[in-house]
């Protein structure tokens, strides 16, 4: 059997008591929201140390998954995330349908942190018969009033098509029409940076028809544009042209970030002098910039 994928790392103390299966359950089922809360800590502690415990499955579905609290939405987030879902022979458990009713309404709850947080989840689901039901409302999300929701939407999405493209096969038309017309900044970059990867032919029509808009993007998508670039002209030099004057005027970006990357590819696209001489002052500058960042950060 391979390793499991690790995602999350939790620190639990190593000088705790050995686990009561009997009390867990009562805990579980019949305790207050804070001795629930300490019960489910300390399963997610045993599944972690490789125990398998598949007697409170149930409890938990049946006692803890109703509850509103938040902080037992997260840990519920964190346990579904390691525990076993499926049988010896590879099947999903039955018991995993009704987890997955649980994710719809979460995705459908009226807080925004929640909805995000499930969509963050989805990203590390590895079983297509848990999102396959999930789907349209993953696709609403898109469409939610808080940029939150819309940008981990986006994520879920780009997660789920890189993993599962049978699952969401039109996600680059879906997330590029969504690009048009977004408007916050952070879910522009995410939706950008899956047309990257995903669609490249359509990330470079919808920044043709910006070009001379770029420097007024945030820098988290400047950064994207900038990485693109560079992908396009290292595959296919004679684009240098078209985006060498964006390139330039992004030197002058407020982000020291941005202007430093820039700078890296303008050298890929010119070999002037010139180019060479701003890759080396912009390294200068940020050196000098985490050199004042540590002093400031240790004095």
């Amino acid at each position: 059997m391979g390793e499991q994928p690790c995602y999350t790392l939790i620190n639990f103390p190593t000088d705790s008591d050995p686990h009561n299966e009997m009390q867990l359950k009562l805990d579980l089922e019949k305790g207050d929201i804070k001795k629930k809360i300490e019960a489910l800590k300390k399963v997610i502690s045993i599944i972690l140390s490789g125990e398998k415990i598949p007697g409170l499955l149930m409890i938990i579905i049946r006692f803890v998954l109703p509850l509103q609290d938040h902080t037992i939405k997260k840990l519920l987030l964190i346990f579904w995330e390691i525990v076993p879902k499926t049988t010896p022979d590879g099947k999903l458990m039955q018991e995993m349908i009704l987890v997955c009713d649980a994710y719809r309404k979460d995705l459908q709850h009226p807080n925004e942190f929640l909805r995000g947080s499930t969509l963050r989840f989805l990203c590390k689901l590895k079983e297509p018969e848990l999102l396959e039901p999930l789907m349209p409302t993953i696709r609403a999300c898109l469409e939610h009033r808080h940029s939150y929701v819309r940008r981990n939407a986006v994520l879920a999405i780009f997660t789920i098509y890189r993993n599962f493209e049978f699952l969401i096969p039109d996600a680059p038309e879906l997330v590029g029409a969504f690009l048009e017309g977004e408007q916050d900044m952070s879910c522009k970059r995410n939706a950008f940076l899956m047309l990257l990867h995903a669609d490249q032919e359509r990330a470079l029509a919808y920044l043709a028809e910006r070009l001379d808009h770029v420097h007024a993007f945030g820098d988290i998508l400047q950064l994207v544009i900038v990485e693109l670039i560079y992908k396009v002209c290292h595959a296919n030099p004679s684009e240098r042209s078209r985006f060498i004057r964006t390139v330039y005027g992004l030197l002058n970006a407020p982000s020291a970030a941005v202007r430093y990357e820039a700078a890296g590819t303008l050298v890929t696209l010119s070999c002037a002098p010139a180019a060479v001489k701003v890759r080396h002052r912009q390294t200068k500058m940020m050196m000098s910039s985490s050199s004042t960042d540590h002093i400031n950060g240790t004095t």
